[in-house]
């Protein structure tokens, strides 16, 4: 498995192939992780959250949610959260 730590206050883009994974390490605890996924072949279609909490009718996820981007396709499911407390 590749890592890349991202230092605070910046960000780094990965394309994934369909069926890859990512895994999102928050090193300091309560620091707040932005993340977005974009359809490398369109980039106006996207990930947001406002578009997911439509899809599901909650505002938070669980393990096994699909997030779905602004045209509500899926584009990556929740696998796993191993942190404590709710996420939006």
């Amino acid at each position: 498995m590749t890592q890349h730590l991202i230092p605070a206050r910046s960000g780094k883009a990965h394309r994934l192939a369909k069926g890859q994974s990512v895994k999102v390490i928050n090193t300091h605890g309560n620091q707040v992780v932005d993340f977005w996924a974009f359809n490398a072949a369109d980039p106006s279609e996207y990930m947001g959250m406002e578009h997911c909490r439509a899809f599901w009718s909650r505002l938070y996820p669980v393990v096994g949610d699909k997030m779905v981007t602004n045209r509500r396709r899926p584009i990556l499911t929740l696998e796993a959260d191993t942190s404590p407390g709710r996420h939006d």
